[in-house]
């Protein structure tokens, strides 16, 4: 797992540049839990044993915990041995304990026990931006615009909350109760009893047809119901006339093994392989397409950056070996190993890297690492040497790792150079934004793709918020369509949802549009 830490303290050429970096990494951050080529088949509980061969390992340890001058927590030792040991091995083997083992798996098993809201801090007040619909909050009424003051008779407003606080309260077990006092749109306060319910993680984020037969597919991560996400997808965006097919995995840092093999195979013509694993201790083993599927033909083109990781790499290398698409974008990650989960006795988990995967043509996409080698800067100096920003700084060189692109396409680096652009990251501007919704709860565009093409800031109201931020007014083009650029995805999710956020956000995407057109000659 990459340290952001120690991304963020690099020393960088100015402030831009820096402000580029760390914005590049928001996605970078989120995903690292899931750069896994991860087995699910090992769930059984694995006890250390007491044989000849640990005898000194135990003895210390014991000697430790005994003997040692000050008192030592037996939990923390068993913890810190553990992770030292895994360190030393490769970058992905890990350990996590028992209090974070089922968050961590959250996106991987598909959902978690919640009350179905999105939420943000406004103003130090917790308030509703969306509801899941049919889930438990929208089945008590719950609209966006209310506002939360007190959680199980505890007061949550005006007390420095944030958003890891509100998880904690609202997220539990099934059947539980939440008790919630809410300051609802009409000024009254309301009182609410919510049964948490299974709350459903989608790994396909957006759908769309984008351009006239083009359908638009975004997975964020490798979930167990990815593959009966990606069925109901295509078979949605078929029946409304998609012939080809943008598949986006940027940002997307993996997930389960058998899900990357099962998205392949809707791809793929029958017995071409997919992917084979083998490592010291597991023979080869190799995975090939079926008769199932549901895109074997048709124009196809894949979506990848420098965050494209593990389960999306074996989707990528596997259509790139066969020619099947085009693979749009800048280098992958370079994620070539496969973990196998192993619990431990206390609930906690290792996940211990067991193999390699390798590409249909026999390449381990594995990067480097090592003694000698930086592994958490690798994606900091991409940016340092151009190689995200310029062909010309490009060599296909295989030992670097990851799936080298068919098609590069540079990143858009014109809005980070704006001396506004830190503006549309602030807590500020969101709060501008949900300001201009509640003043404007319903819009008069009814499509989105109107809402796109015709709705403009007024440039008045911009200028009064940058003003009352202690900065300059807009006075370039540029700027003002970047910021107008920001407040649509805002409003997008509130007017319509989730998805409408993804879609806008393709309209207007570089990569997205190279990609159609490439398709569509």
């Amino acid at each position: 797992m990459l340290n952001f830490v120690s991304l963020i303290h690099l020393p960088l050429r100015n402030k831009n540049f820096k402000l580029l970096t760390l914005v590049l990494f928001i996605g970078v951050f989120s995903a690292t839990t899931y750069w896994i080529g991860f087995y699910q088949n090992n769930k059984s509980g694995i006890h250390p044993n007491n044989s000849s061969k640990w005898e000194s390992v135990n003895f210390i340890l014991d000697h430790l915990l005994n003997s040692y001058v000050d008192s030592i927590d037996s939990k923390d030792l068993k913890q810190k041995t553990i992770q030292n040991i895994l360190k030393d091995l490769d970058p992905h083997s890990s350990y996590i304990p028992a209090d974070k083992r089922i968050s961590a798996n959250e996106s991987l098993v598909g959902h978690f026990g919640g009350v179905g809201i999105r939420f943000m801090i406004l103003r130090d007040t917790l308030t509703v931006v969306g509801v899941i619909e049919g889930g438990p909050s929208a089945k008590n009424e719950i609209e966006k615009r209310d506002r939360i003051i007190e959680i199980n008779g505890e007061n949550v407003a005006s007390i420095g909350l944030t958003n890891e606080d509100v998880l904690k309260k609202l997220k539990g077990k099934i059947g539980t109760k939440v008790e919630l006092k809410i300051l609802n749109k009409n000024q009254l306060i309301v009182e609410k009893t919510i049964i948490r319910d299974q709350i459903k993680l989608k790994s396909i984020v957006s759908n769309a047809i984008i351009a006239p037969g083009v359908g638009y597919i975004k997975i964020t991560t490798f979930s167990n119901s990815t593959d009966k996400e990606l069925q109901a997808a295509l078979k949605s965006l078929q029946n409304k006339g998609m012939k080809k097919l943008i598949l986006d995995l940027r940002f997307n840092g993996g997930g389960y093994l058998h899900q990357a093999i099962n998205v392949a195979d809707e791809f793929l013509k029958k017995d071409q392989m997919i992917v084979y694993t083998e490592g010291a201790h597991s023979p080869k083993m190799s995975q090939y397409a079926t008769n199932a599927g549901l895109f074997k033909e048709g124009a196809l083109a894949i979506l990848v950056n420098s965050t494209t990781a593990s389960a999306s790499e074996i989707v990528s290398g596997a259509i790139q070996d066969h020619k099947r698409g085009i693979i749009v974008g800048r280098r992958t990650f370079g994620k070539g190993l496969v973990q196998s989960p192993l619990m431990l006795s206390d609930s906690s988990e290792i996940r211990i890297t067991t193999s390699r995967y390798y590409t249909p043509l026999g390449r381990c996409i594995q990067k480097p690492y090592g003694d000698t080698i930086n592994y958490e800067e690798d994606l900091i100096n991409r940016i340092a040497n151009g190689e995200l920003s310029n062909k010309d700084s490009l060599t296909n060189n295989l030992a670097k790792g990851g799936i080298w692109p068919d098609a590069f396409s540079p990143i858009d680096t014109s809005n980070y150079l704006s001396s506004f652009y830190n503006v549309i990251y602030s807590k500020p501007w969101r709060d501008f934004c949900f300001d201009f919704y509640e003043n404007n709860p319903e819009t008069i565009y009814k499509e989105l793709s109107e809402f796109n093409t015709n709705f403009s800031l007024n440039k008045k109201d911009l200028n009064a918020f940058l003003s009352k931020a202690g900065l300059d007014k807009i006075v370039d083009t540029e700027d003002y369509k970047m910021f107008n650029k920001s407040i649509k995805l805002e409003l997008s999710s509130y007017y319509f949802t989730e998805n409408e956020r993804y879609i806008i956000s393709a309209f207007d995407d570089n990569d997205v549009q190279l990609a159609v057109k490439l398709i569509n000659n």
